[in-house]
């Protein structure tokens, strides 16, 4: 037996039938749609989550970049407020430089080499032995006052040793320079 279906009836308008542009109309809808939901829906899921993904990193980076420019700030401030330092630690030790500060406190008659060594694994200290004539004892300590407005980063070691001699003091102290390895 077989199976007869219905015939469909014919209607036309201006010589198109409207009954069979209708069902393949509804055909290409229902596979538009399908196609829709199989092409389209998974990108749209992944777009959504890269979205989410996108957002969640730049959220980070904004954080990361704010950490930044504070630390930035803060070096710069640092750096403004401990620059002298910063650049006496990058200069070497001039002797008649050093000659010419000490000047107006005392003459120096002789700046002897002692030894250069490793300080902190990060600094040079080269250390001198300086001999010096002077009128009085107050412009010592004068000098080691003045001495931290000097241009390099040094440091006089005490005991230091006074000796009168004709109405003027000789005086030798050890003195140390430091600078970046």
């Amino acid at each position: 037996m077989k199976l007869k279906l219905p015939k469909i009836p014919k209607v036309e308008m201006f010589g198109i039938d409207i009954i069979k542009n209708m069902l393949f109309f509804t055909l290409f809808v229902v596979v538009f749609l399908i196609l829709l939901g199989i092409l389209v829906a998974p990108s749209i899921k992944m777009f959504k989550k890269e979205k989410r993904d996108y957002y969640t990193v730049k959220l980070e980076a904004d954080k990361v970049e704010t950490k930044l420019e504070n630390k930035t700030n803060e070096y710069q401030k640092l750096y403004r407020e401990n620059r002298r330092i910063i650049l006496a630690l990058q200069r070497e030790f001039d002797k008649n430089n050093f000659k010419m500060f000490a000047k107006k406190y005392m003459d120096i008659l002789e700046i002897k080499d002692r030894n250069i060594s490793v300080y902190d694994k990060k600094f040079i200290k080269k250390t001198y032995v300086v001999t010096a004539k002077l009128n009085t004892p107050v412009n010592f300590y004068k000098f080691v006052e003045a001495s931290k407005n000097y241009k390099n980063l040094i440091k006089i070691y005490f005991p230091i040793v006074f000796k009168a001699k004709n109405g003027d003091i000789k005086l030798i102290y050890k003195l140390e320079h430091f600078k970046v390895k």
